[in-house]
């Protein structure tokens, strides 16, 4: 390594001297094989084999009941005679464009990434401004004035994050580089969208079930809290929302192991299926999946507790005071849920990078947000809201197919008699498809690219040794962001 690779990383390791003057930089290690927070993996499974049981046990005679009651009315209505083909045409169709458009964005956001952040920024700004417009123009003085407030902060936001925008985008170019090299890991994605969606049944089942013995089912099929405990409730819900957070950062562990991987070691990492693929998979489901598990219990709790607090705001009979205390509980609980669902998006990176146990990891997040914290959160902030309009730009292509689909082939949903509804459910559904199909795979770029800040932080060396041209747009984009503290 010659003299400017040690200034390159000397300066690179610990950025933002400005705001960090007095600051010591660890390095994260690989870690010993061995399971880790054990503890929790063994109980989220007990949770599965309980969810599984009582779905089998309460839920399929309650489901068959319910369906056989089904099929009766539906006899009687004359509905059995209604034809879906269409529907499942349309479907497919727009499933399949979805598909397509989603890959063409991704090498849109490569080809002009500073652009697209840009571009993404201006939006919300003119989406601030037209809102503020909007209520003036029908009278919402309030409204007006929180329009006004709000766009004023964006400006503010716009004009002082502007500079740091070529970081951010080398950042999505590196991220979008290592998720590409390592396409299996979208499919990989998809399967775990899957799972996701086979659990949410299993668990509807369970739920159907519960309700069922409790009573809380009538003939017509009603369900009513009422008769429920409210502890069976209790747990069912921390059962849904713990599962979907494992999946949900287990897959978001696994990128982080891939991404790194390519980082450090390319040549394990720089093909469609590649050794770090199957290498992050493995240790994400086994030996780092208890620590995946208890930093999502800890979420779950929390989103479980916010949703029967909500329950209790809806009943009719909290008024007054009680009902203002709860609003309050229910901010606070949101807020504890926001922070700490971001500080679990760093911890399993590096839980997916070393093998850390969730506390271990999560005192590096500490470290890396003391260190460079700003220069995180603005990042993240910034490519998060790029994705998020192209999340909307598929979901709209992607209806408008639909959309034109339905002009060229109105007998499929000539099962709809108004016209108007069958064009909005013509449109609708392929733009939920396109949502839900980009953002999956917009989910693995954020994952890679909050993993790429980590690398940067952990090994410029090694990126600049492995990936030169890459390195030197980074370099480039971090001496206009710090042209005074840069150093090289």
């Amino acid at each position: 390594m010659g003299p400017e690779d040690d200034t390159l990383a000397q300066n690179l390791v610990a950025p933002e001297s400005v705001d960090n003057p007095d600051r010591e930089w660890t390095k994260g290690e690989e870690q010993p094989r061995g399971c880790r927070d054990a503890w929790a993996a063994i109980l989220f499974y007990a949770q599965f084999i309980g969810i599984a049981v009582v779905a089998g046990w309460l839920g399929v005679p309650a489901v068959t009941r319910q369906l056989d009651d089904s099929d009766q009315q539906a006899s009687t209505n004359g509905w059995n005679n209604v034809d879906y083909s269409g529907m499942m045409y349309l479907v497919m169709a727009s499933s399949a464009c979805a598909f397509v458009v989603s890959g063409i964005s991704l090498g849109i956001m490569s080809c002009c990434p500073k652009i697209l952040i840009q571009l993404s920024l201006l939006t919300s700004l003119a989406v601030a401004l037209a809102v503020c417009i909007w209520s003036f123009m029908y009278g919402s003085i309030i409204g007006g004035v929180f329009g006004a407030i709000f766009f004023l902060l964006s400006l503010c936001y716009a004009w002082a994050v502007w500079r740091r925008i070529p970081f951010a985008a080398a950042n999505l170019q590196t991220g979008l580089t290592a998720v590409k090299k390592n396409a299996f890991i979208f499919i990989l994605a998809y399967m775990f969208v899957a799972l996701t969606f086979g659990y949410a049944c299993l668990w509807m089942t369970a739920l159907v079930g519960v309700f069922d013995s409790e009573n809380s089912i009538d003939e017509k099929g009603n369900v009513s809290t009422d008769e429920i405990e409210w502890l069976y409730f209790f747990l069912l819900l921390l059962a849904l929302f713990w599962s979907e957070q494992v999946f949900q950062n287990t897959m978001h562990a696994i990128v982080a192991g891939v991404v790194s991987t390519w980082w450090f070691v390319p040549e394990e990492a720089s093909c469609c299926c590649s050794k770090a693929i199957w290498g992050s998979t493995i240790r994400a489901t086994t030996t780092s999946f208890g620590s995946i598990c208890f930093g999502s219990l800890l979420v779950a709790i929390i989103q479980t507790i916010r949703s029967m607090v909500e329950a209790a705001r809806n009943d009719d009979d909290v008024e007054g005071c009680a009902a203002f205390l709860l609003c309050l509980v229910d901010c606070c609980l949101a807020c504890l849920e926001g922070i700490l669902e971001y500080f679990n998006k760093f911890a399993y990176i590096y839980v997916g990078m070393y093998g850390y146990s969730y506390l271990e990891a999560g005192k590096n997040v500490m470290t890396l947000f003391k260190q460079k914290g700003w220069t995180v959160i603005i990042n993240d902030d910034l490519i998060s809201n790029t994705l998020s309009l192209f999340n909307l730009v598929v979901g709209a292509l992607v209806g408008a197919f639909g959309l034109a689909m339905y002009e060229a082939n109105p007998e499929w949903l000539a099962s709809i008699d108004d016209q108007t509804a069958a064009q909005g459910a013509a449109f609708g559904f392929p733009f939920l498809i396109g949502i839900v199909v980009s953002a999956v795979m917009f989910s693995v770029v954020d994952s890679s690219v909050n993993t790429v800040i980590v690398c940067f932080a952990e090994g410029p060396a090694e990126f600049e040794e492995n990936h030169p041209e890459l390195s030197s747009q980074m370099r480039e984009a971090w001496r206009k962001v710090y042209p005074a503290e840069c150093g090289f």
